[in-house]
């Protein structure tokens, strides 16, 4: 055990010399979390707040007055004037004052949308197709208030607000468990993601230690001595599976406190079971390693680690669900992504902080883990015998 242990002393030495090192592992996740987290919020309340826009309507138009009614309701937009001339209307939509305007024709002919043409296409195109669903509801109504005066005695049917208003009343509710009180907000979506983005950037350093010892000899010196080579790389795995447990738990901590404190976001809830938790960690680290023994194994210099490296991370990470839902992806996109390591570790969170699932829910994912650990590990062996 003291061969063990001097290794690891050893290790942990070299890693906390290696100040940028750290930075990456530490300070980089909190960073991009931070950032991701509040721009997604942010994206998020610009589509649920009501947007101010304008509108101009003949006098004793009923379409006019149909619309305006309308726009109130829908909980979409205020308007920003009550009455307001066609040419103040373009004038505010080109300086930007106001993103949309509504135009009522003479006679109710025709509605006319005026849009500023700064906007971001998918955010216009998502206020044209609302505005568009609520005038022509508006124009539906009017329609068939004409329609029933025209053919039926006054009084004889029901206005269409009274029958709108008695339709069947529409709910939402979260597919999770009946016991599970979690709901899903962009922390708990994030944070899993994150957690995995972190601990897969253990390979700069952990590929840089390994090529550290091959470069400058000191793994070949330590060969020399009655060590086996199974202590070298197991103080490897102890020490790096640390530092993961202690990304994790900052992660947890920027989801608990920073950004529920600072930030005013929901806090973070982990479900239920912990002895899930601990499994999905220890795996998702296991796997973290066994990429990082792969790459430091593979290649020759700390350029080509430190390069190959953090740029699969990124590409892994980015298919994965670290910083777009899967779902949004292609379908080619979300097969390939099956076979990541970081998409088995995130699907593993995402089953316990959304899902409040337990120990059987993550168990094949997390073999799945172990099992690249051990490929990666016993590939890694074969790498370091050869050239030796």
């Amino acid at each position: 055990m003291s061969k063990f242990f001097a290794a690891f002393r050893k290790e942990w030495i070299l890693l906390i010399r290696d100040l940028p090192g750290l930075g990456i592992l530490f300070v980089m996740p909190v960073l991009l979390i931070l950032v991701v987290t509040l721009a997604q919020e942010n994206a998020l309340k610009s589509q649920v707040e009501k947007n101010s826009i304008l509108m101009f309507s003949p006098p004793g138009s009923i379409l006019g007055r149909q619309v305006k009614a309308d726009v109130r309701a829908s909980g979409m937009y205020t308007l920003a004037k009550d009455f307001v001339s066609l040419e103040e209307l373009h004038r505010a939509i080109q300086t930007g004052s106001v993103p949309l305007g509504i135009v009522i024709a003479p006679g109710d002919s025709a509605i006319t949308l005026v849009i500023d043409p700064t906007l971001h296409q998918a955010y216009r195109n998502s206020l044209i197709m609302a505005t568009t669903f609520i005038l022509k509801g508006a124009a539906g109504k009017v329609l068939m208030q004409q329609l029933f005066a025209a053919g039926r005695p006054a009084g004889s049917i029901p206005a269409p607000e009274v029958m709108l208003n008695n339709l069947p009343p529409v709910y939402q509710e979260q597919a999770v468990k009946e016991r599970s009180s979690i709901k899903p907000t962009p922390v708990q979506n994030n944070i899993p993601g994150f957690i995995l983005f972190a601990m897969f950037f253990i390979v700069i350093p952990l590929s840089g230690s390994v090529i550290s010892e091959k470069n400058e000899g000191a793994s070949f010196r330590l060969r020399t001595l009655p060590t086996p080579l199974w202590i070298m790389l197991g103080a490897k795995v102890l020490l790096f599976l640390l530092v993961c447990i202690i990304q994790f738990l900052l992660m947890l901590l920027v989801g608990y406190c920073l950004l529920h404190l600072v930030f005013g976001f929901p806090e973070l809830e982990m479900g239920s079971s912990f002895p899930a938790m601990a499994v999905a960690t220890v795996t998702a680290a296991l796997g973290a390693i066994g990429f990082g023994l792969l790459v430091g194994a593979g290649s020759r210099t700390h350029n080509q680690a430190a390069l190959f490296g953090s740029v699969m991370v990124v590409i892994l990470g980015v298919i994965s669900g670290t910083f777009l839902p899967i779902h949004v992806m292609p379908k080619i996109i979300r097969i390939i992504s099956g076979f990541s390591p970081i998409r088995w570790g995130i699907d593993n969170y995402l089953e316990l902080f959304i899902r409040d699932g337990t120990l059987r829910d993550i168990l094949p994912r997390s073999l799945w883990l172990l099992l690249f650990f051990i490929f990666a590990l016993l590939i890694s062996l074969f790498i370091f015998q050869r050239r030796d």
